[in-house]
């Protein structure tokens, strides 16, 4: 079961990343709203996305990560926002150092902070190419 939900979090996760890559269909040549708002989501799809595989990996039993040098412990809750913060911390590249990954939590950190560089990256070069339309 947790495996299944890994696995849809992921699809989740890869379409809402696949938006940015793939040519658009917006009718609006400019950098608007709706775009910051796509943005904005689509930020909060992948931050919900990693929060949600690093507190179900954790809640498994495999060691993710350490808070101020000890593993993280409590009921679902807790380790839900303290995943939700190492997320995000580590999507907008911030780091603070209190909550650290060990273990395959590092290759899994590695991959959502090159999404932190990635996204906006995406949505620059994506405006523009909408914009020379």
């Amino acid at each position: 079961m947790i495996y299944l939900m890994a696995f849809m979090i992921l699809i989740c996760m890869i379409m809402s990343l696949r938006a940015l890559f793939y040519p658009s269909r917006w009718k609006v040549h400019y950098v608007s709203f709706h775009h910051f708002f796509f943005l904005g989501m689509c930020y909060v799809t992948i931050m919900l996305g990693f929060g949600l595989l690093f507190t179900l990996l954790q809640l498994e039993g495999v060691q993710i990560l350490v808070e101020n040098g000890r593993p993280v412990t409590g009921d679902f809750f807790d380790h839900f926002f303290t995943t939700m913060y190492f997320s995000g911390i580590t999507l907008f590249s911030v780091g603070y150092g209190d909550v650290t990954p060990v273990g395959i939590g590092r290759g899994i950190a590695l991959i959502e902070s090159w999404l932190g560089f990635t996204i906006p990256a995406a949505f620059v070069v994506k405006s523009f190419m909408n914009y020379e339309k």
